[in-house]
């Protein structure tokens, strides 16, 4: 049985409109090791849904746009800006950087998820490359669980 929910993050609004960009249902230990995340509010959760899940608004650029600016420009240093906004040109580029940081851990016998992290932006990667920036934006929401452990 899935554990639920305790503490409900709630995202800032969207640019569109009032509603909220997304809802995370997270665990106590989770809100506080998340504080950079840029949720505008927590609020107690009854156990409306397990913990772990959110429920994201944001169009795929948005999202995108969120995991460049939270945790994939600080770990390869690709700026979206300097692609102008060409998601397939970024992802190419940042996996050459995680590609080369792989061979180095590798070349020095270390353990790191940056293989399991290739993987998956494999997918982002080709799914950008054919347009489909839904499917990009939710391979990057699993490489941000990777490299939230380097």
């Amino acid at each position: 049985m899935p554990v639920q929910g305790t503490v409900l993050r709630i995202g800032p609004a969207q640019d569109a409109g009032t509603g909220a960009a997304w809802l995370a249902f997270l665990c106590p230990v989770h809100t506080v090791d998340l504080g950079g995340w840029p949720g505008a509010e927590d609020h107690p959760d009854t156990g409306a849904m397990p913990y772990g899940t959110v429920l994201d608004y944001r169009s795929p650029e948005g999202r995108l746009q969120s995991h460049a600016d939270l945790w994939l420009t600080p770990l390869t240093g690709v700026d979206p800006v300097a692609y102008g906004g060409a998601w397939s040109d970024v992802l190419d580029q940042a996996d050459r950087v995680l590609l080369a940081r792989a061979e180095a851990a590798e070349a020095a016998d270390e353990d790191s998820p940056l293989q399991n992290m290739l993987a998956v932006m494999g997918v982002a990667r080709r799914s950008a490359a054919e347009g489909d920036l839904g499917v990009a934006a939710t391979a990057l929401g699993y490489c941000e669980t990777l490299a939230q452990s380097l």
